[in-house]
């Protein structure tokens, strides 16, 4: 019984001590890491084992941490996560077991950085020739597997530069962006070049569409003979060309001849630009200067063309033929010297403005004409000149034209004779039909200063028919009736005083004008001629106008009234272009020749 209670008393005790060790152990945190775990007293603690971090780059090998220092004999080690490959971060375990030991477990961290792309990729800049396809930049070298390569602003295929990125994205390295120059160089189009440089003025755009040829012409050679029979007022054809009109026209025509006759080259665009091409395509670093020997149409030329900036040059040519054009694209200017046998041609236009000058020979004269031209919102004006001979025995003509919606108005000095001094000879026309309105015209003759307005006598209300008989009848060169009269259209002197007293108030002469005249070729084609005509039109001096009503009809007894039409057209700007005009009479033949200038010594 004794031998029982001490037993029970030993138990007890070491119950209360458990108990005490066990409330020990809950009050302290997990134990630090790399330390024993305390265990049994009995059992040994391991010293001298280490757990180290380490850090290592990506290469694509497996990397391990493992414990360093001795271990006692029969210890057991297992690891957790301690080994790895990509980049990343790893907590590591090590857990040391010995029967005669405490556990040990240690940390560590395995970290294994990014890597860095090579050198040996690039994104090489690149320049590509336009040709309308799709081009892009592409990244070179060795990619490592699992590597995605982004572009920005890449497949371009307009011309210009861009600046390309290629950004690299891969788990196991430092993302990388690559940049770039992608440029795709717009190699001049030839044929652009060569029709922009063969690009012709035509003169008539600046004077209105009535007055085309096409427009003005006739089928048929209009009335011209009035002394057979009366002829109605009616059938005179009044959209006629007067001497002032008439000198626009011979040097409108002219620069179409010559320009004609270099359809040749005007007409060989493509083969030009075709050659050219090709020495662009050949040559893309250096094709501003090229010169060739090409055949067009079986016959042979030299050509050059030459590029500075905005400016291009074409000279073509061979012996009978000189062609030198130079294209101005910023300021849209285009100039142009043509030269054959039988002249020369030189022009400079842009969009608002052109002068022309010609040098020709017409019948064994040298002719030598310029003709400029400005645009401004709806009205045009114009400028031309001619000297008719060289020197002193030239005839010269200065001209000022006016246009606008309504009325085309030219004053000039083209002569009707040789006694007469012309101050200023003004026609107007009708700027929508082409029709001659009428003319009003300053002269000296024999030291007597005249103006005279002259009309139609079909605008003139009270003349119905005519007949001119070339007999001289005093003042007049003809004899003229009208109205089925019998009796001679008699005219009124001025009276008076003054130096004009025998000079005529009105009167009826026959004026020369031209008509344009629609001719249609064997081969079916049509063409235009000028046909020189003379018609019966009324003249009254401007001083007389208020009384021509009363006198003609009192010294006409076949007309029972007479009523002018309105002078207005002729009076109203009269004055004003006739000032102007003169101002302008100052230019010289050589003036014009120096304009011209001389061939090209490409063409020598």
């Amino acid at each position: 019984m004794k031998k029982f209670l001490i037993l029970l008393c030993l138990t007890i005790m070491l119950a209360c001590t458990a108990c005490i060790v066990g409330c020990n152990n809950d009050s302290d945190s997990t134990p630090p890491d790399n330390t024993e775990t305390p265990s049994d007293d009995t059992l040994k603690n391991f010293s001298g084992i280490t757990f180290e971090d380490q850090t290592f780059t990506y290469d694509a090998a497996e990397h391990i941490i493992l414990i360093s220092g001795n271990l006692p004999d029969n210890t057991y080690v297992s690891y957790t996560n301690n080994s790895a490959t990509d980049a990343g971060t790893y907590n590591a375990t090590a857990t040391l077991t010995n029967e005669e030991y405490n556990t040990l477990t240690l940390t560590a961290t395995l970290k294994i950085n990014k890597a860095t792309f090579g050198n040996d990729i690039q994104l090489p800049d690149e320049t590509i020739i336009y040709d309308g396809n799709v081009h892009s930049l592409a990244i070179t070298g060795t990619l490592p597997p699992n590597t995605v390569v982004r572009y920005e602003n890449n497949d371009r295929t307009d011309a210009g530069e861009y600046t390309v990125k290629a950004i690299l994205e891969n788990p196991n390295y430092i993302t990388k962006t690559l940049t770039a120059q992608l440029n795709i160089r717009a190699l001049p189009d030839a044929l652009n070049i060569i029709v922009n440089l063969l690009s012709r003025p035509n003169a008539w755009n600046f004077m209105p569409d009535a007055f085309l040829p096409e427009n003005m012409a006739y089928t048929a050679a209009p009335q011209s003979d009035f002394s057979s029979s009366f002829v109605s007022v009616d059938k005179i054809e009044t959209k006629s060309i007067g001497k002032q009109l008439n000198v626009v026209y011979d040097l409108l025509n002219q620069v179409q001849s010559i320009l004609s006759k270099a359809n040749v080259v005007f007409g060989a665009g493509e083969t030009i630009a075709s050659v050219y091409q090709t020495f662009i395509n050949d040559n893309p670093d250096s094709y501003s200067q090229f010169t060739k020997t090409i055949t067009i149409g079986g016959v042979e030329f030299n050509l050059k063309i030459a590029l500075s900036g905005d400016v291009s040059i074409l000279l073509i040519g061979n012996d009978t033929i000189s062609v030198e054009l130079t294209a101005d694209s910023e300021n849209n200017i285009n100039i142009g010297r043509i030269q054959i046998a039988s002249g020369v041609l030189k022009y400079e236009s842009s969009a608002t403005t052109l002068k022309l000058a010609i040098d020709v020979e017409i019948s064994g004269v040298k002719v030598a004409q310029s003709i400029e031209f400005v645009r401004s919102n709806n009205a045009v004006a114009g400028y031309l000149y001619e000297y008719y001979g060289v020197g002193d025995t030239a005839i010269k003509t200065t001209a000022l034209i006016s246009c606008n919606e309504i009325y085309t108005v030219i004053v000039g000095n083209k002569r009707e004779t040789d006694d007469l001094l012309i101050e200023a000879y003004e026609e107007v026309y009708d700027s929508r039909t082409g029709k001659m309105i009428g003319c009003e015209v300053a002269e000296t003759v024999k030291a007597v200063d005249f103006d005279t307005l002259w009309f139609h006598l079909s605008d003139t209300y009270g003349f119905t028919n005519v007949k001119v008989e070339d007999t001289a009848n005093g003042l007049n060169a003809d004899t003229v009736y009208i109205n089925n009269s019998t009796t001679a259209f008699k005219t009124k002197n001025i009276g008076g005083f003054g130096l004009d007293t025998l000079s005529r108030r009105y009167d009826i002469e026959m004026k020369e004008v031209w008509y344009i005249v629609e001719v249609t070729e064997n081969d079916g084609s049509i063409t235009y001629e000028k046909v020189k005509q003379l018609v019966p039109m009324l003249f009254v001096q401007t001083k007389s106008v208020s009384t021509f009503s009363f006198d003609v009809t009192a010294e006409n007894d076949c007309l029972t009234s007479a009523i002018l039409p309105s002078a207005t057209p002729m009076t109203s700007v009269f004055e004003t272009m006739k000032t102007t005009y003169e101002s302008l009479k100052d230019i010289t033949y050589q003036d014009i020749t120096d304009f011209i200038g001389n061939k090209n010594s490409f063409f020598s």
